[in-house]
């Protein structure tokens, strides 16, 4: 027999759920504006949202919307911690009949996960899945077909299988007279690089990776040129004496992974209860903080913010008596320099009235809980706010 409050629970839970399909809706289109527009940290933070609640989701074409976003920070997303339990859950839903990109998608991502750690037998065997099931699309497999093609033949040569990668090869037709647009060519060159450094034909390596490595360090497209100065970075490795006959070429690589690297934040050492740097964990809290506060109809704020150039986190938190705040400030550094702050009324006057706070930080956007709403209401209503910041 259901009882009152069952059916109460219910429909909060319903209603939960629309919220949350609604905000991923909006987080996807965000996502997509911000990386068009080459606002990576705004749109990594979007992509920490969708990642944060997307296993609640029960639309497929959300998930695959999701899976691309990750794809596109693939390495990036590959040094999130626990990211490959995530991914493996979500493996565990897809319908294979009906979305192999998505399960082609997933083994892509668990691949670069495995390079990343050292599991080169791993990443192999993962790439192949993910050509594998690019292969069982019926149309519009350019994307998932390409990705996986170039994970499969780095990920060989990083094994040293030297033989199976020209099978390859020969097999994707990679060859420069056979590219049809400017990104083949890169990728064909980037593969004739790593295998003359790993024969040891180091002259015509060198300069193929110099020349290269420039052109990544001076584009704004971030997939592969992450992808690709990861690669040569361990490639170069490799080589017994790399930190003294290609110091120079390892530094380039080491330029362009640190700067994608700044689209997340460096976790401080620091016992601060308000700073939650795990972002899945962020939005659980941030969701209990609201229906807390709304019980007591206490007023709520959200921001975005970004640190002024001398000012950086630990600064910040020294500066400002946070642990004070008990229950009314919750914060989530998404970047290297920005930071989603949630907190009441009460304790957005104590923060507004800091001077060291308020000669820190420069305001990207705002919302305010005014009426009943629900964090994802909120939290969608921030992100609309925000236009083209930069």
């Amino acid at each position: 027999m259901h009882t009152r409050s069952d059916t109460s629970l219910q429909h909060s839970l319903n209603n939960d759920l629309r919220l949350i399909e609604r905000s991923l809706t909006l987080s996807l289109k965000q996502f997509k504006s911000f990386y068009a527009n080459k606002q990576f940290d705004e749109a990594f933070e979007q992509l920490q949202f969708i990642l944060a609640v997307i296993e609640r989701s029960n639309n497929p074409k959300h998930v695959t919307e999701a899976l691309v976003c990750c794809v596109n920070f693939a390495s990036i997303v590959s040094s999130i911690p626990q990211n490959d339990m995530l991914i493996n859950s979500i493996i565990h839903t897809i319908d294979t009949d009906s979305f192999p990109q998505n399960l082609s998608m997933c083994h892509y991502l668990l691949s670069i996960h495995a390079l990343e750690n050292n599991k080169n037998l791993e990443a192999v065997q993962y790439a192949k899945s993910a050509y594998f099931y690019a292969l069982e699309m019926k149309e519009d497999r350019l994307f998932y077909e390409c990705n996986a093609q170039l994970q499969l033949v780095t990920a060989l040569l990083e094994t040293g299988s030297f033989e199976e990668a020209k099978k390859y090869i020969d097999q994707f037709n990679w060859y420069i007279e056979h590219c049809k647009n400017d990104a083949e060519v890169v990728f064909v060159h980037s593969i004739q690089a790593s295998t003359n450094f790993l024969k040891q034909n180091y002259e015509m390596a060198v300069f193929a990776m110099s020349s290269l490595l420039k052109r990544f360090n001076e584009s704004n497209e971030i997939m592969y040129t992450s992808f690709l100065a990861r690669h040569f970075y361990r490639i170069i490795k490799k080589h017994p004496e790399a930190n003294l006959l290609y110091s120079d070429l390892l530094t380039f690589c080491e330029q362009i992974i640190e700067r994608h690297k700044s689209y997340i934040p460096a976790e401080l050492n620091m016992t601060q209860n308000v700073l939650i740097y795990n972002s899945r964990q962020f939005y659980q809290l941030a969701n209990t903080f609201f229906k807390e506060h709304l019980k007591e109809n206490n007023l709520i704020s959200m921001y975005k913010l970004e640190l002024k150039s001398h000012m950086n986190f630990r600064k910040l938190f020294n500066l400002i008596d946070s642990e004070s705040a008990n229950n009314q400030l919750i914060i989530n550094p998404y970047s290297e320099q920005k930071f989603l702050l949630i907190t009441t009324e009460k304790y957005k006057n104590v923060l507004t009235n800091n001077r060291h706070f308020k000669n820190s930080v420069i305001y990207i956007g705002s919302a305010e809980n005014t009426e009943q709403r629900s964090f994802y209401e909120l939290y969608s209503e921030l992100n609309l706010s925000i236009v083209d910041h930069k």
